[in-house]
């Protein structure tokens, strides 16, 4: 049990730190579940065990092949969904709009909840990274705070508690449901109060470590080659957060009766709401589909890496294995 644990920390570890570093995940991957199985007393090949026991190579590509049969559609509509948002300047509209309601004297909640309203909404990570970062570096340089706290922010508002409270769309909070049977809005009250805890707590401590930098003496760092927020015409963002709001409703609408197909019809409406609503914004739906395409295949394999270092594990019984 000691050495399972150890190879399931250090495999995770190993995994961060090399991706990190700069390592291809396609490499890293791999080189983090080897460590796992060698610690856990996994074989590593079928031929060196019995019909239907547990090995490295079989468990992880039934866990990879499994997710991706299972979520790539999933994937596809949402990483759709973000670029088109994005490409029709919607997210940037919804954004800016935020940011300039709040202002300045509010700037670290301006961030935050620019990508709050996205990420519950729908939108991809990274188009919401692209979305908002400009906006956050012009409001920390005009509020004279750190810089190197606005990745911090941005994380802030859009992988803590839009991800997993009850209802959000991202697929975080949708994984869990084939597997323990409940819906998207299971434990809605509990995830409520889970999700004031964080936002409260997690608001007041940034606060509290960017003014410490601040009173120590710190100040906004102008590079050269910022990006600056472009003054080009946008949506109206009223119109531009209906998609956010199609998405939600749709996904509300048949979360009992579908199940994780309900996402699907979700973010199908979100995509044709964006570009009925936006579409004079919108060069070429086609090729925003293709980018989102591109983006789905790189966010898949991530999760899929996960889903690798899973199944070996639980090949061994999880953490009761030998060792």
């Amino acid at each position: 049990m000691i050495f399972s644990m150890i190879g399931l920390i250090g495999g995770l570890t190993l995994l961060i730190v090399l991706t990190m570093r700069g390592m291809n995940l396609l490499i890293a991957a791999p080189l983090s579940t080897l460590f796992l199985a060698v610690f856990s007393g996994i074989p590593l090949f079928p031929q060196l065990v019995g019909d239907g026991d547990p090995n490295m190579l079989g468990n992880y590509m039934q866990g990879f092949s499994g997710f991706v049969a299972n979520w790539f559609i999933m994937f596809l509509l949402g990483s759709i969904f973000g670029k088109v948002m994005g490409d029709a300047r919607a997210a940037d509209s919804v954004s800016k709009f935020v940011v300039d309601k709040l202002g300045t004297k509010y700037a670290i909640m301006a961030v935050v909840a620019a990508c709050a309203i996205l990420t519950y909404g729908g939108v991809s990570l990274f188009i919401v990274g692209f979305s908002v970062f400009p906006l956050a570096l012009s409001l920390f340089k005009q509020a004279n705070l750190p810089r190197r706290f606005i990745p911090a922010t941005l994380a802030f508002g859009s992988v803590t508690f839009t991800m997993t409270s009850a209802g959000s769309p991202e697929i975080q909070n949708w994984i869990p449901i084939e597997f323990l049977g409940t819906t998207a809005y299971a434990a809605w009250q509990v995830s409520a109060i889970v999700a004031l805890f964080m936002i409260v707590f997690g608001y007041w401590w940034l606060k509290k470590i960017i003014y410490r930098a601040v009173a120590k003496g710190e100040s906004f760092d102008v590079r050269e080659g910022d990006p600056v927020v472009e003054e080009r015409e946008l949506p109206n963002p009223l119109l531009a957060a209906i998609p956010l709001l199609v998405v939600l409703v749709i996904s509300f609408i048949f979360h009992d009766s579908l199940g994780t197909s309900a996402l699907i019809i979700a973010l199908t409406s979100g995509i044709v709401a964006a570009w009925a609503l936006n579409r004079k914004y919108l060069d070429n739906v086609w090729e925003s589909a293709s980018g989102g395409d591109n983006g789905c295949a790189a966010s898949h394999y991530e999760y899929s890496c996960c889903c690798w270092i899973r199944s070996s594990c639980s090949a061994n019984n999880g953490l009761y294995g030998s060792g």
